[in-house]
């Protein structure tokens, strides 16, 4: 089977189902409770080495529910339509890949982390509004789940910021050529409403560039959040690393093929976008 998907929606259902009329200190013991059983619930915090907090997602999951449980049947087939759509143009068909459909805590819509060894993909459903993000996520994040363990040496879940520059281009990148039916902006931030952004990041792409390269290598979480998150008021736009990565990789296409590129170990392909950003 190409994709095996724990679904941990129902665990999550059954929580709320005792704690959504309960006071806070219980809604908070009961969350507790539930995330020791699932300690998947809270990868998108603790993967980055922070403490969950489960306050705010709290306050979230009334106004989420609706959506969490129309989407909550749906994500095994996002998941394994993307793989169907993926894994042909990486040669990768012989894979498995374990994803886990859940509740998350109202911050990242999709991921890859590291579980028992293996990279795992995460969709929390809380997060997708619609159909279209759900393609464009999915999509996405498969081609990260399958690209990071094809090297001989796979890709470690951390590394420096050119290997996240690298590896963001990539997806995207495959991502919107296998559905051109979206636009850049929408597969840069998986929906809608953003063709200004795109315009903006053009314009200071240069800038983002030069920026970028002065520090590839470096494993300071600071640089990825500046270039790859919101970057809390840095002069250049939220995410411009995804622009620039996206830019890098269509030059390193004009001579390989995306099986070649997902087959790169991190030290080759930081190489390979350096020069790309360089030239």
């Amino acid at each position: 089977m190409p994709v095996l998907v724990r679904d941990l929606v129902p665990a999550f259902l059954g929580f709320w189902q005792q704690a959504a009329d309960a006071p806070p200190n219980r809604q908070t013991r009961l969350w507790r409770e539930y995330a020791a059983r699932h300690p998947e619930v809270a990868d998108d915090v603790t993967r980055g080495g922070g403490e969950p907090d489960p306050g705010p997602a709290l306050a979230r999951y009334p106004e989420l529910i609706g959506r969490i449980t129309a989407n909550a049947p749906l994500a095994a087939g996002w998941i394994t339509e993307a793989y169907r759509l993926v894994a042909p143009p990486l040669r990768a068909e012989d894979r498995t890949v374990p994803c886990v459909s859940m509740v998350g805590l109202a911050r990242s819509n999709g991921w890859v982390s590291e579980v028992g060894g293996r990279h795992t993909l995460f969709l929390a459903v809380e997060q997708i509004p619609d159909v279209d993000a759900a393609r464009i996520l999915a999509a996405h994040e498969m081609a990260h789940a399958l690209q990071f363990p094809l090297p001989a040496t796979p890709w470690p879940q951390h590394g420096p910021l050119g290997q996240a520059v690298f590896a963001e281009g990539f997806a995207t990148l495959l991502t919107a050529e296998l559905l051109p039916e979206y636009g850049l902006a929408e597969h840069l931030w998986f929906g809608p409403g953003h063709d200004a952004w795109l315009h903006e990041c053009e314009r200071l792409l240069p800038v983002a560039r030069a920026e970028i390269l002065s520090c590839l290598d470096t494993t300071d979480g600071d640089a990825e959040r500046r270039y790859l998150t919101l970057n809390a008021g840095h002069r250049l736009p939220d995410r411009i690393g995804y622009l620039v990565g996206v830019r890098a990789l269509q030059q390193l296409r004009r001579a390989y093929t995306w099986p070649e590129l997902a087959r790169w170990d991190t030290g080759r392909a930081t190489d390979e976008l350096r020069r790309a950003l360089a030239g």
